[in-house]
């Protein structure tokens, strides 16, 4: 310790000697480290981060896989039931599903969002509340017997005012009282990994918060999630095998139910908490971290250089050393102790730069009617300890090589006063030479990257979604939640609509279960052509669907392609009616008109829908998908529920938004609204990933061109100073200005090329990986290559120009006289 003290001490002042090279280095060192922290705190969040409950690494999501439904995490009540029941690996299994709720208010009810859960819920979680109880097993049994809340802490803040007596109170929720019963505490905000829940209440309410008590019994309704908790010593195969073992029971028992062949395993709570999307976010966060690792590598690169030329500048120092018998052990732990100091201060600082650049990343997030939770992509205990790793890491890494090489130099030459031989420079100039080809290799793939993500967001904003995305207000309505039946919310629905169309400004309003793009879907299945039948094994087609008001396609802006639109002739006992888009009619009738064709939803469905109208094919989940086939059901054949309402307006839809709400509170104050918001705002949830990409993206290419090219610049700068002597020669036996320039400048161009070589090799093998999260972009885009490799190449001409520009105005006298 007495040693490592007198070397830190040390290790101080010389770096003080050098204000200059000591400041370049630390925020070389911080942008490289506060760039990687930040990333890691965003991927950290989404794939590392546990649920904030205790033993959280224990905590499982099982999954169904069938042929009708693909690898999904929603399962039918009954079934959970089942898997509850007879598994004996889980010290427990609970269901959970996310639910809407309308809070009673003096103007305008509010809509909250909550959880239904079993009644083990909490138990299971081990979390304990932070006021009262939880759920008792028993209210988890009659339907509707127990209309009891636990409230989210968030909840009890701003809506209660933290009432201490609020246990024992009841609340109205979609117009039926419940009995608060405790307050969760502050850190839980429920297991929809992001969101913060404002209530939780037993799965045995889902009649009074759905409108549907069917859900319970039915085994073909898959419709939540499950959740649980291992037993200690129990694997995940084991898991899975048991879970497996039982879909098999259920798929005997069942078999007009459950697909044949339908299997089930057992993921880790990180690993099946986002479904299937996990693959994708998985991969993203990969590559994010690897692009601002090449970020951190280029600054190690550079500041590696910045320490050879201070080695440079040591030589007599550590000849005199070794001269007086330090050994070479010795030096390099002085020389790595300095590094290890840089990188730590440099860590210090990009800490402060990664909480800036978090919170830049909180305004990515897309407008969205869920509470997310706060501070989403915050710096956590993780990314501390990450921070501190990566800083000793980095100091070792861009340390060891100027400490190994400048630790062995020839010492009688350097005692002497002069420089040291040719093969030590040759050896030093040699490393140095190389660190730049690295730079420039880096560099490169993290423009290339850049410039993909750029390329595909541009392609993402461009795109033709099959709707128009400008002048929109739209607004989310829920009168089931507060009661309204069948015939009252079509009543309220007509009268929302006529008043709409009064509206100074509307163009068009209509009517939509679902928006394209938007974070949910809805299908059917099996769809059969009439006359089909479905073959034996098969599970048929699963096709994406909305249910819409007449009007929906002018107000949306979809073209119809042939046949017409919903209209009054599409009542509830006329004949029932759809419209397809063109893919469908691709699929099912090739070469035909499919209008006055007819389709069946459902294997043993005898009541057949007519086509009246084929639509133009959009995008309806992402906007990287290939075209799939969708259909519409007419909202006056089907029962209404929650609508969003679309007003199509002539000018800027945010000027309209105050008159919209206005006209639907004098319908009926009591209906909630949600998700208030224009179609620009709506599209902020496809955009979001690709917006964020390309954002950091280039900010990391930005950083990379800067390290890389003032790299290059200093090596040349030395190069330079080193053959001062050289060029004076040259010149003196008659070389001019411009064979000079050429001389220093093809030095530095072929490093350039060379990196520039290799950049590109790596750039097309990592292209395959980003391949899969490109919009409208081929991964090995050539008009990204070139223009990357020019912008680098010409930056790398300007630095080495520079330099060599500076060695022509050598004066060869005094360069003669230099030593």
């Amino acid at each position: 310790m007495n040693q490592l003290i007198k070397d830190l001490r040390y290790a101080f002042r010389m770096l003080a000697k050098t204000p200059g090279v000591t400041l370049v280095a630390i925020m070389t060192l911080a942008l490289g480290i506060g760039a990687n922290t930040a990333i890691f705190s965003s991927v950290s969040a989404f794939t590392l981060r546990p649920l904030p409950v205790p033993h959280a690494d224990q905590l499982i999501r099982p999954v169904e896989l069938a042929e009708d439904r693909g690898e999904n995490d929603s399962f039918s009540y009954p079934d959970f039931n089942d898997y509850r029941n007879q598994s004996t690996v889980f010290e427990g299994l609970c269901a959970e599903d996310m639910v809407q709720a309308a809070i009673d208010t003096q103007e305008q009810n509010d809509v909250i969002w909550g959880q239904m859960v079993s009644g083990n819920y909490f138990d299971m979680l081990q979390v304990k509340p932070f006021m009262g109880r939880t759920f008792s097993p028993d209210e988890d049994g009659a339907p509707g017997a127990h209309p009891v809340v636990v409230l989210g802490h968030s909840l009890w803040q701003r809506r209660f005012a933290s009432d201490p007596t609020i246990v024992g109170k009841t609340l109205r929720l979609n117009n039926h009282q419940f009995q608060v019963i405790g307050v969760a505490p502050e850190s839980f905000r429920g297991t929809k990994f992001g969101l913060a829940m404002d209530f939780w209440t037993p799965m045995a309410m889902i009649n009074e918060l759905k409108g549907s008590s069917d859900l319970l019994t039915s085994r073909n309704s898959h419709w939540m999630n499950i959740l649980g908790r291992l037993k200690p010593g129990v694997s995940l195969a084991q898991a899975s095998a048991e879970m497996n073992a039982i879909s098999s029971r259920l798929n005997q028992t069942y078999v007009d139910d459950r697909a044949g062949n339908t299997q089930a395993k057992v993921l880790s709570e990180i690993d099946g908490r986002w479904g299937q999307a996990s693959s994708v976010i998985k991969s993203g966060g990969a590559l994010a971290m690897a692009i601002v690792g090449l970020v951190l590598l280029i600054a190690c690169a550079n500041v590696a250089n910045l320490l050879l030329a201070r080695a440079a500048a040591r030589r007599k120092e550590i000849g005199i050393r070794l001269a007086l018998g330090a050994s070479r052990a010795r030096l390099i732990r002085q020389l790595l102790t300095e590094s290890l100091l840089l990188s730590l201060i440099g860590g210090a600082l990009g800490l402060m730069l990664a909480y800036w650049m978090t919170n830049l990343m909180q305004g990515f997030i897309p407008v969205l009617e869920y509470n997310i939770v706060e501070n989403f992509f915050s710096l956590d205990t993780r990314a501390l300890i990450f921070t501190f790793v990566i800083s000793v890491a980095t100091g070792i890494i861009f340390g060891l090589a100027p400490a190994w090489s400048s630790s062995n130099p020839d010492i009688v030459p350097v005692l002497k006063g002069g420089s040291e031989i040719v093969k030590g420079k040759t050896r030093r100039v040699t490393l140095r030479s190389s660190l730049v080809v690295a730079q420039v290799a880096l560099s490169l793939v993290v423009l290339v990257c850049a410039g993909l993500f750029i390329k595909s967001f541009r392609k993402a904003q461009q795109m033709d979604p099959g709707f128009d995305t400008k002048n929109a207000v739209l607004i989310t309505l829920n009168p089931p939640l507060i009661g309204y039946d069948s015939d009252k919310s079509k009543n309220f629905y007509q009268q929302v609509s006529e008043r709409m169309r009064n509206v100074p400004g509307v163009e068009a309003i209509a009517l939509a279960r679902l928006l394209p793009l938007g974070d949910s879907s809805n299908s059917n299945g099996p769809i059969l052509k009439e006359g089909e039948t479905l073959a034996r094994g098969s599970a048929g087609r699963d096709i994406m669907m909305n249910v819409i008001g007449p009007g929906y396609f002018k107000a949306m802006q979809i073209p119809v392609m042939e046949g017409r639109d919903f209209d009054d002739r599409d009542k509830e006992k006329t004949q029932r009616v759809v419209i397809i888009n063109q893919r469908m009619a691709q699929v099912l009738w090739p070469g035909e008109s499919a209008v006055g064709k007819r389709i069946l939803v459902g294997a043993d469905s005898h009541d057949p829908l007519e086509v009246v109208g084929v639509v133009k094919t959009g995008k309806y989940r992402t906007l990287a998908e290939d075209p799939r086939s969708f259909f519409y059901y007419p909202l006056s054949q089907r029962r209404p529920g929650i609508m969003t309402l679309i007003v199509r307006t002539t000018g800027d839809a945010r000027n309209f938004v105050g008159s919209v709400r206005h006209e639907l509170q004098q319908i009926d104050h009591a209906v909630p609204m949600s998700a208030v918001k224009t179609m620009s705002q709506h599209m902020t949830w496809p955009l979001w990933g690709p917006s964020m990409a390309a954002t950091l993206a280039l900010a990391f290419g930005l950083i990379a061109l800067v390290l890389s090219s003032v790299g290059l610049y200093s090596v040349m700068a030395y190069v330079v100073s080193q053959r001062t002597k050289e060029v004076g020669i040259r010149m003196a036996l008659g070389a001019s200005h411009q064979d000079v320039l050429k001389m220093i400048t093809s030095q530095g161009m072929r490093l350039a090329i060379l990196g520039a070589g290799l950049g590109l090799v790596l750039a097309l093998v990592l292209a395959k990986v980003m391949a899969s999260l490109l919009i409208g972009v081929s991964g090995y885009d050539i008009t990204t290559f070139v223009i990357v490799s020019g912008l680098l190449t010409f930056v790398a001409l300007v630095a080495s120009y520079l330099p060599a520009r500076r060695a022509t105005k050598i004066n060869p006298l005094i360069a003669l006289r230099y030593e």
